[in-house]
């Protein structure tokens, strides 16, 4: 009896053990979850930094119903020229060190760049990326764009 009682007692804080390790390792959803919030943190931190600077622009172009200077104008064009438009970029890697190009492939999507295409190259692999053009005026209110094109029609 004795023996009974401390065997069913050994194997319920052996289990009781077993459940806590099992607990403390994340599962691979867990840890998909975890890497998908940290990149939409960082996505979140870029969106809010372009926000800032459009906002900074606008605040140091229109406050107090100011005019618009030429300098002011001929950036306000060639932003409204980045609205919907793409950058490439080309990158040849040797694929001797995978760790090297794993580390390198994060950084350049850390930057927004997509790869859409690999093909053999004299040095290994060319991996060609695209990303939309950055364009401050794609995050100003509608109503602040409209009064912009309106300065501009004054001219």
């Amino acid at each position: 009896m004795k023996q009974a009682i401390f065997l069913s007692i050994f194997l319920l804080q052996f289990s009781t053990l077993l459940s806590e390790q099992e607990s403390s390792e994340k599962t691979y959803s867990e840890k998909l979850k975890e890497v998908y919030s940290e990149k939409l943190k960082k996505s979140k931190e870029l969106y809010d930094k372009g926000v800032k600077v459009a906002s900074e622009k606008y605040a140091e172009t229109f406050e107090d119903g100011k005019d618009i200077s030429g300098k002011s104008k001929e950036w306000l064009l060639k932003d409204l020229q980045n609205i919907g438009d793409w950058e490439y970029k080309i990158e040849s890697f040797d694929l001797k060190n995978l760790k090297d190009l794993e580390i390198r492939l994060n950084q350049l999507g850390a930057e927004r760049w997509q790869c859409f295409w690999v093909e053999e190259s004299a040095k290994g692999k060319a991996f060609y990326f695209k990303r939309t053009k950055l364009s401050y005026l794609s995050k100003i209110p509608t109503g602040a764009l409209l009064r912009i094109m309106a300065d501009f029609g004054n001219e």
